[in-house]
Protein backbone atom coordinates (compact mmCIF):
# COMPACT_ATOMS: atom_id res chain seq x y z
CA UNK A 1 0.00 0.00 0.00
CA UNK A 2 2.62 2.39 1.09
CA UNK A 3 3.74 2.24 -2.93
CA UNK A 4 0.92 3.39 -4.40
CA UNK A 5 0.32 6.34 -1.61
CA UNK A 6 2.15 8.96 -3.98
CA UNK A 7 -0.89 8.50 -6.76
CA UNK A 8 -3.45 9.33 -4.21
CA UNK A 9 -5.77 12.32 -4.38
CA UNK A 10 -5.10 14.63 -1.19
CA UNK A 11 -7.27 14.18 1.81
CA UNK A 12 -10.19 17.10 1.74
CA UNK A 13 -9.80 17.98 5.36
CA UNK A 14 -13.30 19.71 6.62
CA UNK A 15 -12.45 23.71 8.01
CA UNK A 16 -14.09 25.95 8.38
CA UNK A 17 -14.60 27.07 4.84
CA UNK A 18 -16.18 23.47 4.14
CA UNK A 19 -18.43 23.77 7.14
CA UNK A 20 -19.72 26.96 6.65
CA UNK A 21 -20.70 26.37 2.68
CA UNK A 22 -24.29 26.14 1.40
CA UNK A 23 -23.86 23.01 -0.69
CA UNK A 24 -20.89 20.69 -0.63
CA UNK A 25 -20.99 18.79 -3.85
CA UNK A 26 -19.36 15.25 -4.29
CA UNK A 27 -18.37 14.94 -7.90
CA UNK A 28 -19.91 11.80 -9.98
CA UNK A 29 -19.01 13.05 -13.39
CA UNK A 30 -18.90 9.91 -15.81
CA UNK A 31 -16.40 11.55 -18.14
CA UNK A 32 -13.63 11.52 -15.63
CA UNK A 33 -14.22 7.91 -14.46
CA UNK A 34 -15.71 9.14 -10.72
CA UNK A 35 -19.56 8.01 -10.07
CA UNK A 36 -20.83 7.63 -6.78
CA UNK A 37 -21.90 3.97 -6.82
CA UNK A 38 -21.25 3.40 -3.06
CA UNK A 39 -22.60 4.86 0.00
CA UNK A 40 -21.81 8.21 1.10
CA UNK A 41 -19.41 7.41 3.74
CA UNK A 42 -17.05 5.70 1.44
CA UNK A 43 -16.37 9.59 0.51
CA UNK A 44 -15.95 10.58 4.25
CA UNK A 45 -13.58 9.95 7.29
CA UNK A 46 -14.71 11.33 10.31
CA UNK A 47 -12.21 11.34 13.55
CA UNK A 48 -14.40 11.24 16.05
CA UNK A 49 -16.32 8.34 15.81
CA UNK A 50 -19.59 10.60 18.01
CA UNK A 51 -20.19 12.67 14.69
CA UNK A 52 -19.27 9.40 12.09
CA UNK A 53 -22.47 7.73 13.76
CA UNK A 54 -24.27 11.12 13.93
CA UNK A 55 -24.00 12.22 10.51
CA UNK A 56 -24.97 8.54 9.22
CA UNK A 57 -27.99 8.58 11.68
CA UNK A 58 -28.74 12.36 10.13
CA UNK A 59 -28.61 10.90 6.46
CA UNK A 60 -30.58 7.35 7.50
CA UNK A 61 -33.26 10.34 9.17
CA UNK A 62 -33.62 12.98 7.12
CA UNK A 63 -32.36 12.27 3.67
CA UNK A 64 -34.86 10.41 1.99
CA UNK A 65 -37.16 10.79 -1.06
CA UNK A 66 -40.17 12.72 -1.05
CA UNK A 67 -43.81 11.21 -0.01
CA UNK A 68 -45.08 11.45 -3.41
CA UNK A 69 -42.63 9.15 -4.52
CA UNK A 70 -42.62 6.99 -1.58
CA UNK A 71 -46.49 6.65 -1.71
CA UNK A 72 -45.98 5.47 -5.01
CA UNK A 73 -43.61 2.93 -4.65
CA UNK A 74 -46.09 1.92 -1.70
CA UNK A 75 -48.95 1.56 -4.40
CA UNK A 76 -46.71 -1.06 -6.63
CA UNK A 77 -45.66 -2.85 -4.24
CA UNK A 78 -49.59 -3.92 -3.17
CA UNK A 79 -50.04 -4.36 -6.43
CA UNK A 80 -47.15 -6.57 -7.15
CA UNK A 81 -48.83 -8.41 -3.54
CA UNK A 82 -52.45 -8.73 -5.46
CA UNK A 83 -50.26 -9.98 -8.65
CA UNK A 84 -48.92 -12.72 -6.67
CA UNK A 85 -51.72 -14.18 -4.94
CA UNK A 86 -53.20 -14.10 -8.40
CA UNK A 87 -50.52 -15.94 -9.77
CA UNK A 88 -51.20 -18.63 -6.57
CA UNK A 89 -48.65 -17.31 -4.53
CA UNK A 90 -51.12 -17.07 -1.40
CA UNK A 91 -49.02 -14.72 0.82
CA UNK A 92 -48.41 -12.42 -2.07
CA UNK A 93 -44.58 -12.89 -2.02
CA UNK A 94 -42.58 -12.19 -5.50
CA UNK A 95 -39.12 -11.65 -6.09
CA UNK A 96 -37.14 -8.23 -7.65
CA UNK A 97 -34.79 -7.42 -10.48
CA UNK A 98 -32.99 -4.38 -10.77
CA UNK A 99 -31.30 -4.25 -14.12
CA UNK A 100 -29.71 -1.80 -15.82
CA UNK A 101 -28.65 -1.68 -19.11
CA UNK A 102 -28.47 2.08 -19.96
CA UNK A 103 -25.76 3.78 -17.97
CA UNK A 104 -22.62 1.60 -17.04
CA UNK A 105 -19.09 2.46 -18.23
CA UNK A 106 -18.15 -0.99 -18.25
CA UNK A 107 -19.67 -2.78 -21.48
CA UNK A 108 -18.89 -6.05 -19.59
CA UNK A 109 -21.82 -5.93 -16.88
CA UNK A 110 -23.92 -5.74 -20.12
CA UNK A 111 -25.12 -9.06 -20.26
CA UNK A 112 -28.28 -10.83 -22.31
CA UNK A 113 -31.28 -11.57 -20.40
CA UNK A 114 -30.62 -15.53 -20.76
CA UNK A 115 -27.41 -15.50 -19.13
CA UNK A 116 -29.37 -12.72 -16.44
CA UNK A 117 -32.03 -16.29 -16.64
CA UNK A 118 -29.47 -18.75 -15.84
CA UNK A 119 -27.86 -16.81 -13.24
CA UNK A 120 -30.80 -16.18 -11.42
CA UNK A 121 -33.16 -19.60 -12.07
CA UNK A 122 -31.82 -22.02 -9.71
CA UNK A 123 -33.17 -19.31 -6.24
CA UNK A 124 -36.57 -18.81 -8.46
CA UNK A 125 -39.35 -20.75 -8.28
CA UNK A 126 -40.97 -21.60 -12.12
CA UNK A 127 -43.95 -19.62 -12.99
CA UNK A 128 -44.03 -17.22 -9.90
CA UNK A 129 -43.90 -13.91 -10.13
CA UNK A 130 -41.50 -11.15 -10.45
CA UNK A 131 -40.85 -7.38 -10.72
CA UNK A 132 -38.31 -6.40 -12.88
CA UNK A 133 -37.04 -2.46 -12.81
CA UNK A 134 -35.08 -1.27 -15.31
CA UNK A 135 -34.39 1.42 -17.67
CA UNK A 136 -34.36 -1.25 -20.50
CA UNK A 137 -37.09 0.52 -23.24
CA UNK A 138 -37.15 -2.67 -25.24
CA UNK A 139 -39.35 -4.92 -23.05
CA UNK A 140 -38.72 -7.81 -25.66
CA UNK A 141 -35.30 -8.35 -24.13
CA UNK A 142 -36.62 -9.70 -21.20
CA UNK A 143 -38.92 -12.93 -23.42
CA UNK A 144 -37.02 -15.48 -21.63
CA UNK A 145 -38.52 -14.33 -18.45
CA UNK A 146 -42.02 -14.21 -19.66
CA UNK A 147 -41.39 -17.85 -20.82
CA UNK A 148 -41.00 -18.99 -16.76
CA UNK A 149 -42.56 -16.68 -14.64
CA UNK A 150 -45.16 -13.65 -14.67
CA UNK A 151 -43.44 -11.00 -15.07
CA UNK A 152 -44.40 -7.19 -14.11
CA UNK A 153 -42.54 -3.39 -15.03
CA UNK A 154 -43.53 -0.56 -13.75
CA UNK A 155 -44.90 0.36 -16.85
CA UNK A 156 -47.80 -1.85 -16.18
CA UNK A 157 -49.23 0.06 -12.81
CA UNK A 158 -49.01 3.74 -14.47
CA UNK A 159 -52.14 5.66 -15.03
Amino acid sequence: REMVAHRRTPVCVYEQKYQTAPVLHMMGDNDSGARLLVHFYAFLFFEDWKADLWTKRFVRDHLRYVDEIQCAAARVVVAMRQKARENGDPDGNFDTFHIRRGDFQYKQTRIEAKQIYENARDVLTENSTIYIATDERDKSFFEIFHKHYNVYFLDDFAG
